[in-house]
């Protein structure tokens, strides 16, 4: 469901569930979210990178999940609170987390990238946000969203549904940079280690200013 590898001083979290294109179940973010923490916690480790396996980054969240809880309040609840927690996991570690994402990148899956502190993209994304399509409230989506872009361009993208391909996410600053898809996870390793670098409490203050700046949700 989530495979960890180490590459010397970076920490590789990739999500493993491509029969279902890397949907975030509750599960995947339970995990996801401990090995976040884990990585923070581990002296060894200097920064991280967040990637999918399979045809695509990451699919959103687990529609199947969602329409089988729906009924049970408690666990309605409870989802909605991982929900949360993983979207702000990145942001809330002391440790730089690099994005490495490719093919299609839906919903709360464009959420968990923007979460993170840099996005490093394939040539062959596109980045799609259809919560109106499918009657779901953007409730955690639009907050990213609207930490990268201005009101009318989010609202474009959440009302239409529209792709962004990889390109034109470069332009908006969605991405950092665009890269042959053979070479993402070297690319992303790569400046996840140029971040590395630099003495840990450092980078915890970078980040901690710009939440201080009120620019994560």
């Amino acid at each position: 469901m989530l495979l960890v590898e180490s590459r010397g001083a970076v920490r590789l979290l990739r999500l493993n569930r491509p029969e279902k294109r890397n949907a975030l179940s509750m599960a995947l973010c339970s995990a996801l979210v401990e090995a976040l923490r884990a990585a923070d916690a581990d002296a060894a480790v200097s920064a991280v990178v967040l990637a999918g396996e399979g045809a695509g980054f990451c699919a959103g969240g687990d529609l199947e999940e969602r329409r089988a809880l729906a009924a049970d309040e408690p666990a309605w609840q409870a989802r909605a609170a991982l929900a949360d927690a993983v979207l702000a996991a990145a942001g809330s570690i002391g440790k730089p987390v690099v994005a490495a994402v490719h093919g299609r990148v839906v919903g709360m899956g464009a959420s968990l990238m923007l979460g993170c502190d840099m996005v490093v993209a394939a040539e062959d994304l596109r980045i799609t946000w259809p919560e109106a399509r499918h009657g779901i409230w953007p409730t955690l989506v639009a907050p990213q969203l609207l930490r990268h872009l201005g009101p009318k361009d989010a609202f474009e993208l959440l009302a239409t549904g529209r792709s962004v391909e990889a390109a034109e996410a470069q332009a908006l600053r969605l991405v950092n940079r665009v890269v042959p898809r053979e070479r993402l996870l070297e690319e992303a390793c790569a400046l996840a280690g140029e971040a590395a670098q630099y003495p840990p409490a450092m980078l915890r203050g970078i980040k901690a200013r710009i939440d201080a700046a009120g620019l994560r949700p």
